[in-house]
């Protein structure tokens, strides 16, 4: 960005705009794939030791198998979407990715940790729903950090959707 006369900065064109805008999105996109994919609990760590462990368990919480499958599938995108020549159905199948784990996660807890599942009693530690994702999310750095990245990833992605 430089100046054209000397005294006023020259305009970033759209182009130029996009293109950083896309970098943020890119940015975005892998940082939300690592937290899930690198998630302490539900991760792919989580994933090996519940398939060593007990498989059958990740049927009262499928969570380290979405992860790690949902994760993989950004990772891919990502790679994928860097030649296409067509990037909105991967801003928005991006965007449906991260609004599912955004609202997966408010689903989640206001239900007592996935007790709309068959076979789980829902867990509200005592605490009314409200209560229950307020202490979880203030409680924890890794969800609060997965939640402001996917709500990032949501607006970057959105907007490059919009800009066609």
């Amino acid at each position: 960005m430089g100046a054209t006369d000397g005294s006023t900065p020259a305009m970033v064109s759209g182009s130029d705009s996009t293109r950083w805008l896309s970098y943020g999105g890119a940015v975005f996109t892998a940082l939300v794939a690592g937290i899930h994919l690198f998630h302490p609990d539900h991760g792919i760590l989580g994933l090996a030791s519940a398939l060593t462990a007990n498989p059958a368990a990740l049927a009262f919480d499928p969570r380290p198998v979405a992860f790690v499958l949902s994760a993989t599938g950004l990772f891919v995108g990502l790679s994928l979407s860097r030649n296409a020549p067509n990037r909105r159905p991967y801003y928005a199948a991006g965007v449906l990715l991260a609004a599912t784990y955004f609202l997966g996660y408010f689903a989640w807890h206001f239900t007592g940790h996935g007790g709309f599942l068959p076979g789980r009693e829902p867990l509200f530690h005592g605490l009314s729903p409200v209560e229950n994702v307020v202490v979880h999310i203030t409680g924890d750095a890794w969800a609060a950090a997965s939640k402001l990245a996917e709500a990032g990833m949501i607006a970057t992605l959105s907007l490059l959707y919009r800009r066609g």
